[in-house]
């Protein structure tokens, strides 16, 4: 990631990204996973694909080419993460789950963070206004819990209620 940004020295990242030097080693290695603030610099200042990011699946970069060193997905006109909803998503993905019994690996909880994440905006008029995206949170909670429920008793799971 560092040299597809052109910022190959590991400290000169870390600035950019606004964590330490350490913390991307960290990430790196797949010893933790980046908070939304994290994921939020990497879109902002790399135009870095988080699908990307956290699965490997789709383009490294959502235009298909890193931007200048230095540069905001913001400058462009490409939609940017919003930290707080990001972070209050991630809570209700981890609520619902442990409501349910579901505990869920931290890489897992990315994905499913994110994929939430994603489907709320998507679900937006405007996925820019924070207010009407709070309001679409307990919509987000009963798809939740409505795809557990089915998970839990779909054939093979050994999970089905009765």
């Amino acid at each position: 990631m560092r040299k597809a940004c052109a910022v190959p020295d590991r400290e000169a990242f870390a600035k950019i990204l606004a964590v330490s030097k350490n913390s991307i080693a960290h990430y790196e290695r797949g010893e933790r996973t980046p908070d939304a603030s994290v994921l939020e610099a990497y879109l902002d200042r790399f135009g870095v694909n988080l699908n990307w990011l956290i699965s490997g699946h789709g383009p490294m970069f959502l235009d298909g080419a890193p931007p200048e060193p230095g540069g905001s997905s913001t400058d462009d006109g490409k939609p940017t993460v919003q930290s707080g909803i990001f972070k209050e998503t991630s809570k209700l993905v981890h609520e619902s789950h442990k409501a349910k019994g579901v505990t869920l690996p931290s890489d897992a909880h990315l994905a499913e963070t994110v994929s939430r994440y994603n489907e709320l905006v998507a679900a937006a008029r405007n996925p820019a206004d924070e207010g009407e995206l709070r309001a679409l949170f307990p919509w987000l909670e009963l798809r939740i819990s409505q795809d557990l429920e089915e998970a839990q008793n779909a054939p093979g799971s050994g999970k089905r209620s009765g």
